[in-house]
């Protein structure tokens, strides 16, 4: 499929849904081994890698309900569309995949405390390794379809899986390290190689989630969008304030891929309807040139009221 063909918001739709399945396929077969790898080899980092998969099938369903959401159109009880469910959707998996690396830590430090060595680590390589490769497979094919629809909801669900797949990597290497030192008879060491390997992936782990919260929680807050959306809003702005003779009020909120910009300008008291209608249509059309998928109000005030209580 070509990019001309993702244009419209069917097509966009269409290709994320597939998205989503293709996320749920994929963890469901990496849930299904590492946990039952790690019941197997009794491995508390290959049960994190499990619970990890879970989140991401969990947020895959999610994303797969919310994609079907914000492509409706607004109604009587959404004036605003239901562009929200992404954000919600990305905070959500955030919230979830720090729960599971606390509670990761959690057990880690218990077996820390009380020691006890995995009982098949070329089990243990093997499974992760293959983990890693179908995480590769399956970032990248998220992250293409992630830029060409313009979805935040992919974006975050490719990092993840980016995340996931450096952490099957991560234990494979760390596994295969505690079968060196096992063969080479470093029996005291090994039992402690699963849980600090947890420990450190989990510290790593949790860092790009707590991040996604804070920008998506922002958001959900109607906070000002980063200064890549906001900037391009003053900047068309700024280019009509000659044509005017000033700006009143200015506001932009995003919602998913949706940004709302809220803007009344100073004007004559002259100026006829016909005018007025002629400059936010000029406007709208210059911001949407630069935000092709954002809902504009422009509104004027003339010269004599303009003047703030």
């Amino acid at each position: 499929m070509t990019e001309q063909t993702f244009n419209t918001s069917q097509d966009r739709q269409q290709q994320q849904i597939y998205a989503a399945k293709i996320s749920i396929a994929g963890s469901i077969v990496l849930f299904l081994i590492s946990a039952g790898v790690g019941v197997a080899v009794d491995s508390i980092t290959l049960l994190l890698d499990a619970a990890a998969s879970l989140v991401i099938l969990v947020v895959a369903f999610l994303t797969h309900v919310s994609i079907k959401k914000i492509h409706l159109p607004a109604d009587d009880f959404y004036n605003f569309g239901y562009g929200k469910y992404e954000p919600l959707t990305a905070a959500a998996q955030g919230g979830l995949i720090i729960a599971t690396c606390v509670i990761s830590i959690k057990f880690a430090i218990q077996d820390i405390i009380h020691p006890e060595d995995i009982s098949n680590y070329n089990l243990a390589v093997v499974a992760t390794f293959f983990s890693g490769i179908l995480g590769m497979f399956i970032t990248q094919h998220l992250k293409k379809i992630a830029i060409r629809t313009g979805s935040t909801m992919l974006k975050v669900a490719s990092l993840h899986w980016f995340t996931d797949t450096l952490l099957s990597f991560g234990v494979c290497a760390g596994f295969f390290i505690g079968l060196l030192l096992h063969d080479l008879g470093y029996n005291k060491i090994t039992p402690y190689v699963d849980p600090v390997m947890a420990i450190v992936l989990a510290l790593f782990f949790i860092k790009a989630p707590v991040r996604t919260m804070i920008y998506n929680v922002r958001e959900l807050l109607d906070a000002v969008p980063g200064e890549d959306i906001h900037g391009k809003v003053k900047k068309v702005v700024g280019q009509y304030k000659p044509k005017s003779f000033g700006v009143y009020r200015l506001r932009t909120r995003k919602a998913g891929e949706k940004v709302f910009v809220d803007v009344c300008f100073i004007v004559k008291d002259n100026l006829t309807v016909i005018e007025v209608e002629e400059l936010a249509n000029s406007f709208e059309r210059d911001l949407k040139n630069h935000l092709p998928n954002c809902d504009v109000v422009a509104y004027f005030k003339p010269i004599r009221s303009a003047k703030r209580p």
